[in-house]
Formats: structure tokens, sequence, C-alpha cells
């Protein structure tokens, strides 16, 4: 949602901080993740800084062309690359 709106999404999550911060939505709208306009290492990079330790959500990120299972499959293994 942060994207979508414009706001830099690496800085409003060092800004917000961990403390105010009880779970992340991992989504990109019509791509799957680390496919679309997010740099999800550059989050992850911005989530190790403040210390975050809690839930990652996969919200939203499928294609026209899989199954909601398919792309929930690729997304879950595309995360634990970067979150393992």
């Amino acid at each position: 949602n942060m994207t979508a709106q414009g706001y830099d999404v690496y800085q409003e999550i060092r800004q917000i901080g961990r403390e105010r911060i009880c779970q992340f939505h991992m989504k990109e709208d019509g791509n799957l993740l680390g496919q679309g306009r997010v740099d999800f290492k550059k989050v992850k990079q911005a989530i190790d800084e403040i210390g975050y330790r809690g839930w990652l959500v996969v919200e939203g990120a499928t294609t026209q062309d899989k199954t909601i299972e398919q792309c929930y499959i690729t997304n879950r293994k595309y995360l634990r690359t970067l979150f393992p």
C-alpha cells in the first residue's frame, strides 16, 4: 500500500520502527513478489536494520497466468531466499 500511494516504503519502515510494527503484508499487486515495483532486497535490509522478527504475510501477489496456489508457492519460495 505504501508504494501504491507514493511513499518511500524503505524509509517508512525505518521511521515507523519495530515498536510500532506488528506484521508486514508482503504484496505486489498484479505481480509475483520480486517481479514488480517493490525492491524486496531493500525491504529486507530495512527490516533487518530495525530488528524486526515478526510475521510476514503474503497478500495480493498473484498473476493471471497462475492459480492462487501456484502464486503463493512461488512467493513463499522467493521470500525464503531473503528471509531464511
